[in-house]
Protein backbone atom coordinates (compact mmCIF):
# COMPACT_ATOMS: atom_id res chain seq x y z
CA UNK A 1 0.00 0.00 0.00
CA UNK A 2 1.11 3.53 -0.75
CA UNK A 3 -0.19 6.27 1.50
CA UNK A 4 0.72 9.94 1.90
CA UNK A 5 -0.67 13.04 3.55
CA UNK A 6 -0.24 16.47 1.98
CA UNK A 7 -0.45 20.01 3.29
CA UNK A 8 -0.26 21.30 -0.28
CA UNK A 9 -3.46 20.76 -2.27
CA UNK A 10 -1.72 20.83 -5.67
CA UNK A 11 0.68 18.06 -4.61
CA UNK A 12 -2.30 16.00 -3.48
CA UNK A 13 -4.09 16.58 -6.81
CA UNK A 14 -1.06 15.36 -8.78
CA UNK A 15 -0.93 12.15 -6.73
CA UNK A 16 -4.36 10.90 -7.87
CA UNK A 17 -3.98 7.94 -10.25
CA UNK A 18 -5.67 6.91 -13.51
CA UNK A 19 -7.04 10.32 -14.51
CA UNK A 20 -5.70 13.39 -16.23
CA UNK A 21 -7.42 16.18 -14.38
CA UNK A 22 -7.18 19.59 -12.80
CA UNK A 23 -8.54 20.21 -9.32
CA UNK A 24 -9.66 23.45 -7.76
CA UNK A 25 -9.76 23.84 -3.99
CA UNK A 26 -12.97 24.98 -2.26
CA UNK A 27 -13.87 25.89 1.33
CA UNK A 28 -10.91 24.36 3.21
CA UNK A 29 -11.44 23.69 6.93
CA UNK A 30 -7.97 22.40 7.79
CA UNK A 31 -5.14 22.02 5.30
CA UNK A 32 -4.77 18.29 5.19
CA UNK A 33 -5.33 16.01 2.20
CA UNK A 34 -4.35 12.35 1.97
CA UNK A 35 -4.50 9.50 -0.49
CA UNK A 36 -3.88 5.78 -0.17
CA UNK A 37 -3.63 3.28 -3.01
CA UNK A 38 -3.59 -0.51 -3.30
CA UNK A 39 -3.13 -2.59 -6.44
CA UNK A 40 -5.09 -5.84 -6.50
CA UNK A 41 -4.17 -8.11 -9.40
CA UNK A 42 -4.00 -5.00 -11.71
CA UNK A 43 -7.17 -3.41 -10.26
CA UNK A 44 -6.09 -0.02 -8.89
CA UNK A 45 -7.99 1.13 -5.80
CA UNK A 46 -7.62 4.55 -4.18
CA UNK A 47 -9.15 6.29 -1.21
CA UNK A 48 -8.88 10.05 -0.89
CA UNK A 49 -9.53 12.09 2.25
CA UNK A 50 -10.06 15.80 1.71
CA UNK A 51 -10.39 18.50 4.34
CA UNK A 52 -12.12 20.66 1.75
CA UNK A 53 -14.52 20.72 -1.14
CA UNK A 54 -13.08 20.69 -4.62
CA UNK A 55 -13.85 20.61 -8.33
CA UNK A 56 -12.09 17.80 -10.20
CA UNK A 57 -12.39 18.07 -13.96
CA UNK A 58 -10.60 15.98 -16.55
CA UNK A 59 -10.48 12.70 -18.45
CA UNK A 60 -10.16 9.04 -17.47
CA UNK A 61 -7.46 6.83 -18.96
CA UNK A 62 -8.42 5.06 -22.20
CA UNK A 63 -7.45 1.56 -21.05
CA UNK A 64 -10.01 0.89 -18.33
CA UNK A 65 -13.17 1.99 -16.56
CA UNK A 66 -13.59 3.50 -13.11
CA UNK A 67 -16.21 3.38 -10.39
CA UNK A 68 -16.15 6.46 -8.15
CA UNK A 69 -17.61 5.82 -4.69
CA UNK A 70 -18.70 8.69 -2.39
CA UNK A 71 -17.74 7.81 1.19
CA UNK A 72 -19.05 10.69 3.32
CA UNK A 73 -22.70 10.93 4.26
CA UNK A 74 -24.36 14.31 4.33
CA UNK A 75 -22.05 15.80 1.69
CA UNK A 76 -23.37 16.68 -1.75
CA UNK A 77 -21.38 15.08 -4.58
CA UNK A 78 -22.23 16.19 -8.13
CA UNK A 79 -20.99 14.34 -11.25
CA UNK A 80 -21.29 16.12 -14.60
CA UNK A 81 -24.20 18.09 -13.23
CA UNK A 82 -26.11 15.19 -11.68
CA UNK A 83 -26.50 14.71 -7.93
CA UNK A 84 -24.79 11.55 -6.67
CA UNK A 85 -27.17 10.23 -4.03
CA UNK A 86 -26.32 8.07 -1.02
CA UNK A 87 -26.85 4.69 -2.69
CA UNK A 88 -25.33 5.34 -6.12
CA UNK A 89 -21.84 5.55 -7.59
CA UNK A 90 -20.33 7.20 -10.65
CA UNK A 91 -19.34 4.91 -13.53
CA UNK A 92 -16.81 6.26 -16.01
CA UNK A 93 -16.22 4.73 -19.43
CA UNK A 94 -12.65 4.52 -20.75
CA UNK A 95 -11.51 7.95 -21.93
CA UNK A 96 -14.62 9.77 -20.73
CA UNK A 97 -14.59 13.40 -19.63
CA UNK A 98 -15.84 14.07 -16.13
CA UNK A 99 -16.40 16.76 -13.55
CA UNK A 100 -16.99 15.86 -9.90
CA UNK A 101 -17.63 18.68 -7.45
CA UNK A 102 -18.14 18.88 -3.69
CA UNK A 103 -18.62 21.83 -1.34
CA UNK A 104 -17.27 20.44 1.95
CA UNK A 105 -14.70 18.09 3.47
CA UNK A 106 -15.26 14.55 2.22
CA UNK A 107 -13.77 11.15 1.42
CA UNK A 108 -14.00 9.18 -1.81
CA UNK A 109 -12.99 5.82 -3.22
CA UNK A 110 -12.08 4.98 -6.81
CA UNK A 111 -11.81 1.53 -8.38
CA UNK A 112 -10.03 1.40 -11.75
CA UNK A 113 -10.47 -1.85 -13.70
CA UNK A 114 -8.18 -2.25 -16.75
CA UNK A 115 -9.73 -3.25 -20.06
CA UNK A 116 -7.53 -6.36 -20.08
CA UNK A 117 -9.04 -7.51 -16.80
CA UNK A 118 -12.53 -7.00 -18.20
CA UNK A 119 -11.64 -8.95 -21.33
CA UNK A 120 -10.21 -11.84 -19.31
CA UNK A 121 -13.48 -12.15 -17.40
CA UNK A 122 -15.67 -11.77 -20.47
CA UNK A 123 -17.31 -8.68 -19.02
CA UNK A 124 -15.96 -5.94 -21.27
CA UNK A 125 -18.93 -5.61 -23.60
CA UNK A 126 -21.39 -5.79 -20.70
CA UNK A 127 -19.68 -3.19 -18.52
CA UNK A 128 -18.67 -0.51 -21.00
CA UNK A 129 -21.44 1.47 -22.68
CA UNK A 130 -21.38 1.69 -26.45
CA UNK A 131 -22.24 5.30 -27.26
CA UNK A 132 -20.65 7.43 -29.94
CA UNK A 133 -18.57 8.99 -27.17
CA UNK A 134 -17.66 7.58 -23.72
CA UNK A 135 -19.94 8.55 -20.85
CA UNK A 136 -19.68 9.47 -17.20
CA UNK A 137 -22.82 7.88 -15.70
CA UNK A 138 -24.59 7.70 -12.37
CA UNK A 139 -25.61 4.14 -11.47
CA UNK A 140 -29.06 3.10 -10.41
CA UNK A 141 -29.61 3.16 -6.61
CA UNK A 142 -28.55 -0.02 -4.84
CA UNK A 143 -28.31 0.50 -1.09
CA UNK A 144 -27.02 -2.98 -0.27
CA UNK A 145 -24.19 -2.98 -2.82
CA UNK A 146 -23.24 0.65 -2.21
CA UNK A 147 -22.96 0.01 1.53
CA UNK A 148 -21.00 -3.17 0.85
CA UNK A 149 -18.56 -1.32 -1.38
CA UNK A 150 -17.94 1.34 1.25
CA UNK A 151 -17.40 -1.32 3.89
CA UNK A 152 -15.04 -3.30 1.62
CA UNK A 153 -12.96 -0.18 0.92
CA UNK A 154 -12.50 0.61 4.61
CA UNK A 155 -11.65 -3.00 5.42
CA UNK A 156 -9.21 -3.30 2.50
CA UNK A 157 -7.11 -0.36 3.63
CA UNK A 158 -7.14 -1.48 7.26
CA UNK A 159 -5.80 -4.86 6.14
CA UNK A 160 -3.22 -3.35 3.78
CA UNK A 161 -1.98 -1.06 6.57
CA UNK A 162 -1.14 -3.92 8.93
CA UNK A 163 0.04 -6.31 6.18
CA UNK A 164 2.85 -4.67 4.15
CA UNK A 165 3.13 -7.63 1.74
CA UNK A 166 -0.63 -7.77 1.14
CA UNK A 167 -0.57 -6.88 -2.58
CA UNK A 168 1.51 -9.97 -3.41
CA UNK A 169 -0.65 -12.45 -1.50
CA UNK A 170 -3.41 -14.78 -2.58
CA UNK A 171 -5.76 -12.70 -0.44
CA UNK A 172 -5.18 -9.74 -2.77
CA UNK A 173 -6.34 -11.79 -5.77
CA UNK A 174 -9.44 -12.86 -3.87
CA UNK A 175 -10.12 -9.25 -2.86
CA UNK A 176 -9.77 -8.23 -6.53
CA UNK A 177 -12.48 -10.70 -7.54
CA UNK A 178 -14.79 -9.51 -4.76
CA UNK A 179 -14.33 -5.85 -5.71
CA UNK A 180 -14.85 -6.70 -9.36
CA UNK A 181 -18.10 -8.53 -8.58
CA UNK A 182 -19.31 -5.56 -6.51
CA UNK A 183 -18.50 -3.14 -9.32
CA UNK A 184 -20.31 -5.30 -11.88
CA UNK A 185 -23.27 -5.46 -9.51
CA UNK A 186 -23.44 -1.66 -9.33
CA UNK A 187 -23.42 -1.58 -13.14
CA UNK A 188 -26.44 -3.84 -13.50
CA UNK A 189 -29.52 -2.01 -14.72
CA UNK A 190 -29.53 1.04 -16.99
CA UNK A 191 -27.16 3.66 -15.62
CA UNK A 192 -28.34 7.24 -15.92
CA UNK A 193 -26.07 9.38 -18.09
CA UNK A 194 -24.79 12.36 -16.10
CA UNK A 195 -25.78 14.56 -18.98
CA UNK A 196 -29.23 16.06 -19.37
CA UNK A 197 -30.94 18.43 -21.73
CA UNK A 198 -32.11 21.75 -20.39
CA UNK A 199 -35.72 22.68 -21.05
CA UNK A 200 -34.43 26.10 -21.96
CA UNK A 201 -32.22 26.89 -23.81
CA UNK A 202 -32.00 24.69 -26.89
CA UNK A 203 -28.34 23.99 -26.29
CA UNK A 204 -27.45 21.00 -24.09
CA UNK A 205 -25.58 21.57 -20.88
CA UNK A 206 -22.56 19.71 -22.25
CA UNK A 207 -22.35 22.04 -25.26
CA UNK A 208 -22.45 25.10 -22.99
CA UNK A 209 -19.70 23.67 -20.76
CA UNK A 210 -17.57 22.65 -23.77
CA UNK A 211 -17.78 26.12 -25.31
CA UNK A 212 -17.00 27.70 -21.95
CA UNK A 213 -13.91 25.52 -21.46
CA UNK A 214 -12.61 26.26 -24.94
CA UNK A 215 -13.07 29.99 -24.43
CA UNK A 216 -11.29 29.91 -21.06
CA UNK A 217 -8.35 27.98 -22.51
CA UNK A 218 -7.96 30.62 -25.20
CA UNK A 219 -7.99 33.43 -22.64
CA UNK A 220 -5.23 32.19 -20.34
CA UNK A 221 -4.17 33.97 -18.14
CA UNK A 222 -6.54 36.88 -18.77
CA UNK A 223 -9.31 37.48 -16.25
CA UNK A 224 -12.71 36.70 -17.78
CA UNK A 225 -16.07 38.31 -17.09
CA UNK A 226 -19.31 36.36 -16.87
CA UNK A 227 -20.87 38.20 -19.80
CA UNK A 228 -17.87 37.33 -21.98
CA UNK A 229 -18.25 33.68 -21.07
CA UNK A 230 -21.99 33.74 -21.78
CA UNK A 231 -21.38 35.34 -25.16
CA UNK A 232 -18.76 32.71 -26.03
CA UNK A 233 -21.19 29.93 -25.07
CA UNK A 234 -23.99 31.69 -26.98
CA UNK A 235 -26.41 31.65 -24.05
CA UNK A 236 -27.81 34.26 -21.68
CA UNK A 237 -26.07 34.99 -18.37
CA UNK A 238 -29.08 33.51 -16.60
CA UNK A 239 -28.72 30.25 -18.50
CA UNK A 240 -24.97 30.24 -17.88
CA UNK A 241 -25.60 30.56 -14.13
CA UNK A 242 -28.07 27.67 -14.25
CA UNK A 243 -25.66 25.44 -16.19
CA UNK A 244 -22.66 26.19 -13.95
CA UNK A 245 -24.64 25.66 -10.76
CA UNK A 246 -25.84 22.29 -12.03
CA UNK A 247 -22.48 21.15 -13.44
CA UNK A 248 -19.93 22.58 -11.00
CA UNK A 249 -22.07 23.24 -7.95
CA UNK A 250 -21.20 26.95 -8.06
CA UNK A 251 -22.11 29.87 -10.29
CA UNK A 252 -19.85 31.25 -13.03
CA UNK A 253 -18.68 34.23 -10.96
CA UNK A 254 -17.34 32.02 -8.17
CA UNK A 255 -15.96 29.52 -10.68
CA UNK A 256 -14.03 32.24 -12.49
CA UNK A 257 -12.67 33.58 -9.19
CA UNK A 258 -11.50 30.11 -8.13
CA UNK A 259 -9.95 29.50 -11.53
CA UNK A 260 -8.11 32.81 -11.40
CA UNK A 261 -6.69 32.13 -7.93
CA UNK A 262 -5.46 28.70 -8.99
CA UNK A 263 -3.87 30.10 -12.16
CA UNK A 264 -1.93 32.63 -10.12
CA UNK A 265 -0.84 29.94 -7.68
CA UNK A 266 0.46 27.72 -10.49
CA UNK A 267 2.39 30.68 -11.90
CA UNK A 268 3.92 31.45 -8.50
CA UNK A 269 4.95 27.82 -8.05
CA UNK A 270 6.55 27.73 -11.48
CA UNK A 271 8.49 31.00 -11.01
CA UNK A 272 12.04 31.43 -9.78
CA UNK A 273 11.98 33.55 -6.57
CA UNK A 274 15.41 35.01 -7.30
CA UNK A 275 14.27 36.32 -10.66
CA UNK A 276 10.58 37.07 -10.18
CA UNK A 277 8.53 39.33 -7.93
CA UNK A 278 5.01 38.57 -6.77
CA UNK A 279 3.84 41.90 -8.17
CA UNK A 280 5.12 40.93 -11.60
CA UNK A 281 3.06 37.74 -11.65
CA UNK A 282 -0.01 39.52 -10.31
CA UNK A 283 0.01 42.22 -12.95
CA UNK A 284 0.54 39.59 -15.65
CA UNK A 285 -2.71 38.05 -14.42
CA UNK A 286 -4.59 41.33 -14.40
CA UNK A 287 -4.32 42.06 -10.65
CA UNK A 288 -3.59 45.58 -9.46
CA UNK A 289 -5.13 45.70 -5.94
CA UNK A 290 -2.41 43.57 -4.41
CA UNK A 291 -3.54 43.62 -0.76
CA UNK A 292 -7.14 42.77 -1.66
CA UNK A 293 -5.96 39.88 -3.82
CA UNK A 294 -3.60 38.66 -1.09
CA UNK A 295 -6.52 38.48 1.35
CA UNK A 296 -8.56 36.30 -1.01
CA UNK A 297 -5.52 34.17 -1.78
CA UNK A 298 -4.69 33.52 1.88
CA UNK A 299 -8.31 32.71 2.67
CA UNK A 300 -8.23 29.90 0.11
CA UNK A 301 -4.65 28.60 0.31
CA UNK A 302 -3.67 29.46 3.88
CA UNK A 303 -0.63 31.48 2.86
CA UNK A 304 0.24 34.72 1.13
CA UNK A 305 1.34 34.82 -2.53
CA UNK A 306 4.84 35.76 -1.32
CA UNK A 307 4.96 32.60 0.82
CA UNK A 308 4.11 30.47 -2.21
CA UNK A 309 6.86 32.09 -4.26
CA UNK A 310 9.45 31.75 -1.48
CA UNK A 311 8.64 28.07 -1.06
CA UNK A 312 10.24 27.52 -4.48
CA UNK A 313 13.69 28.55 -3.17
Amino acid sequence: MRSKTYQDFDEFAISVHDVDCRMMLRNPTVRNWSIAAVNLDSIDIQVGQLSSGNIAQGQLRNDGLMLYVPLTGGVEYVANGQLVEQDVCVLMDPGCEFCISTKAAHDWGAIFIPTEYLSATGQQTNCVSQPHSPLCRVTQPNGILASQLRSHLHQLFRTATVTPEFESTLAAKQAAREFFDSVVGMMDGPARPASMQLGRPKLSREVVIKRSREFLEQRLPTAVRTRDLAAAAEVSERTLRSVFNEYYGIGPVQYLQLRHLHLVRRALKAACPEETKVSQILVEHGEWAFSRFATRYKRLFGELPSDTLRSRS
